[in-house]
């Protein structure tokens, strides 16, 4: 998404006007702040050129489908083999989620 550099003067300007009606001196620095953000802003953008989008894919989009199994387990909970993970004495059950 691209900002016009119109919108960002134009918020500029609206900054300023906000800094000449304070009466905080602080508020005042807050928006000056402001404007000086907004003037980096531009110049980086004006000084870097823009990478150019690249256009979407027309193929089609695949989603989910198999994934590989973390740690020789399956998405079961049992081991790639068919048995079941050792779980000792004092633990609370298969879940990871059981405390």
């Amino acid at each position: 998404m691209s900002i016009s550099f119109t919108a960002v003067v134009a918020k500029m300007e609206d900054e300023l006007r906000k800094a000449k009606a304070a009466n905080d001196p602080q508020r005042m620095r807050e928006h000056i702040a402001a404007v000086r953000a907004l003037c980096d802003l531009m110049l980086e953008t004006t000084a870097q050129p823009q990478p150019a989008v690249p256009s979407l894919s027309t193929g089609p989009l695949v989603v989910g489908g198999p994934f590989p199994a973390a740690g020789g387990l399956s998405v079961g909970g049992m081991a790639a083999g068919g048995t079941s993970p050792d779980i000792d004495d004092d633990a609370n059950g298969a879940s990871l989620l059981d405390f």
